[in-house]
């Protein structure tokens, strides 16, 4: 499966993705980039882009952004291409794990 694929079907499932779970668990090491270029351009869909405060371990301010995909109406037809590329991807690799073929019957 390729990042890409990984990445939109976390979106799909109605995961929130932020820098550090994509890296941990898609191995996408630069969360905001991917979004805007393989799911929102290549798909035509429009993620959530919420800011997210927080306090560093030295005390210093900052922000990041949780991503989340919103199945709306303007949506549908971007949700429907993600589904496609996911069961494209899906069909490529055949399933190891009960996690893997469950995944492939939700889509």
């Amino acid at each position: 499966m390729t990042q890409i694929a990984a990445l939109a079907t976390a979106l799909l499932r109605g995961d929130t993705i932020s820098i550090k779970t994509a890296f941990d668990l898609l191995g996408c090491s630069n969360a905001p980039r991917e979004v805007g270029r393989s799911i929102e351009r290549k798909f035509g869909v429009k993620v959530n882009k919420t800011p997210t405060k927080f306090k560093s371990r030295y005390g210093k301010s900052g922000v990041y952004y949780k991503y989340r995909l919103l199945h709306t109406e303007e949506n549908k037809e971007g949700i429907q291409r993600m589904r496609e590329y996911v069961a494209k991807e899906f069909r490529s690799v055949n399933p190891k794990t009960d996690k893997q073929v469950k995944q492939m019957q939700l889509l």
